[in-house]
């Protein structure tokens, strides 16, 4: 299980996670889904990551949930032919979404870099990073609804949250085809760049981010998740200012004010 996913080891506080099925473009089996959910847990948790890099091997990010292998890729391992009973098929794939929480809620910032198919799950799993770099050639689709399916990996709240619902329908229902171009225009992706140029591009913003506040960036991401979910602006105020009072504490805040008196560029180490 552990070759379904590459991990590069930690430097300067950058971790790089490859899916690893370049054969299949990437498409999500049941082996690799369980490979991706265990690492992101673990890149959450280690504080000597500062930023996660989420990519895919070879010519594509992902292209969507391996329908060769059918429904039995969702089911749980070890038993892929058992009958199960239809809340057992819920709790099991629920498991493994959980992939897009860590990739959500981890207190650091999240870069996907993408390359041609962004397709079903593998659109969910990009727009649940903070940061979408494309390259020319990544096309993404929802796809789900040509294979009869509504969508998993969380893809119906990331779209709600980043175009709103009107456009969240278009893309669910339809399932067109989105160039990078046009994926830039309706704000699914960051920037688009040249095919040779993606990882030089996400390893330079990955570096930019590593080298910042850690821990103001994890307050702004649960400060955004709050607005995100609804909260009132009275409740919301009161997390944003327990956040905002939190940073306060920080080693960081200490060097910045230094590096503001002695006028030069502060060195932030994420405490």
């Amino acid at each position: 299980m552990a070759d379904k996913v590459l991990l590069e080891d930690v430097r300067d506080g950058l971790a790089v996670l490859t899916l690893n099925r370049p054969e299949r473009l990437n498409a999500l089996n049941g082996e690799l889904m369980d490979a991706l959910l265990e690492a992101t847990r673990r890149l959450a948790e280690d504080p000597e990551v500062r930023v996660l890099i989420l990519a895919g091997a070879g010519k594509g990010f992902c292209a969507g949930g391996d329908i060769r292998e059918g429904d039995s890729s969702r089911d749980a391992p070890g038993e892929p032919h058992r009958k199960r009973s239809f809340d057992e098929r819920v709790w099991s794939r629920y498991a493994r979404m959980q992939t897009v929480r860590h990739l959500q809620e981890m207190p650091k910032p999240t870069i996907a870099l993408l390359r041609g198919p962004v397709m079903g799950a593998g659109m969910s799993l990009a727009l649940a990073c903070d940061f979408r770099i494309a390259a020319d050639s990544a096309v993404m689709r929802s796809a789900f609804v040509n294979v009869a399916l509504s969508g998993d990996y969380g893809i119906g709240h990331s779209l709600n949250r980043i175009v709103g619902s009107a456009r969240a329908v278009e893309i669910l229902m339809l399932a067109d085809k989105i160039s990078a171009q046009q994926a830039a225009e309706w704000g699914l992706v960051h920037r688009v760049v040249e095919d040779a140029q993606l990882e030089e591009q996400g390893l330079a913003l990955a570096a930019r981010l590593a080298e910042g506040p850690t821990q103001a960036y994890a307050a702004i991401k649960s400060n955004l998740a709050a607005a995100n979910a609804g909260m009132g602006i009275e409740p919301y105020l009161l997390h944003e200012v327990r956040n905002q009072t939190g940073c306060h504490k920080t080693e960081d805040v200490r060097e910045a004010g230094r590096a503001f008196m002695e006028k030069r560029a502060p060195k932030f180490k994420g405490r």
